[in-house]
């Protein structure tokens, strides 16, 4: 794991990774259930990291939920008919307590570091730029 100036996730590899670039962090919310994390939007965030995910709590990573492991329930799932495509159910109006989003932290090719809430890699979000006077362009993932 590599972090910023102040020590927020920026990239998730592996030990054998060195000299390699990483990809992006995607950080879960602890609170969050496997559910939550296989039928929601995390699951298209899961897209920019091969490895997994970091649970995130506050400002402390609580450790790495690894691809595999989300794999392994996302069979279950499918196996069981539970995945995003579902219908309603009366479980879906249950109100939490404080709400957090799962986001990715992605270095764009011009070094800014940015945090989405969701990603399509058909359409990437646009990244602000370096510095308040540049103009915003289509985020282009520089890989740590």
């Amino acid at each position: 794991m590599t972090v910023d100036a102040e020590g927020r996730p920026t990239a998730l590899g592996r030990a054998d990774d060195v000299g390699v670039s990483l990809p992006p962090a995607v950080l879960l919310p602890a609170p969050m259930t496997m559910l939550e994390v296989c039928t929601g939007s995390a699951l298209d965030l899961l897209a920019l990291n091969p490895y997994g995910a970091l649970v995130h709590d506050v400002r402390r990573t609580l450790g790495v939920l690894e691809r595999r492991t989300i794999s392994a329930y996302l069979i279950t799932l499918s196996a069981r008919g539970t995945l995003r495509s579902d219908t309603p159910s009366p479980q879906d109006a249950v109100l939490a307590g404080v709400c957090t989003t799962p986001v990715a932290r992605v270095i764009c090719r011009c070094g800014r570091l940015n945090t989405l809430t969701a990603y399509d890699p058909e359409f990437p979000p646009a990244c602000p730029g370096p510095r308040p006077e540049t103009t915003s362009h289509p985020l282009v993932i520089r890989a740590e």
